[in-house]
């Protein structure tokens, strides 16, 4: 069984280095880029919350799939204080190595790719993280760096 993965796009970041639009691209994600066509269901992954993803919200991931926020990390205080995010479930992350060329090494400043990947890999789902990184070229290494998840 995968999950469903939705993101909702800012577009504040250069497009081609987006790698939601790369997932859309894909088909390994439904991107939406405002609240109103987004399903009000499932996990939100926000760096802000203080509870943390676990296996625990397995059955939340199940029934409602994944939502990853894409934004700019210089605007994601300002962006991630203003979502009002009803019926979704915010969930951080506990501490995952992004291996991405722009925050590569940089604990916690990951890509949407990579937090929905993380998020994959503590839910379980091996082969649905695996298929969404082999669309980068840093995919791989990236799973190997956090395969304690």
């Amino acid at each position: 069984m995968s999950f469903n993965i939705r993101i909702l796009c800012f577009d504040q970041d250069d497009p081609k280095k987006c790698t939601a639009k790369r997932l859309e691209k894909f088909n390994l994600s439904d991107n939406h880029s405002n609240f109103k066509t987004l399903p009000p269901m499932g996990l939100v992954l926000d760096p802000f919350s203080e509870k943390i993803l676990s296996n625990d919200d397995i059955p939340l991931a199940e029934v409602g799939g994944i939502v990853g926020v894409d934004c700019s990390w210089n605007k994601a205080p300002e962006t991630f204080s203003k979502l009002r995010l009803m019926g979704l479930e915010p969930r951080s992350l506990p501490l995952v190595t992004p291996a991405n060329p722009v925050n590569s090494g940089k604990v916690g400043k990951l890509t949407t790719a990579e937090a929905i990947a993380s998020a994959l890999l503590i839910c379980g789902q091996l082969e649905q993280a695996q298929k969404i990184m082999s669309v980068f070229k840093w995919g791989p290494a990236f799973l190997k760096l956090n395969s304690h998840l």
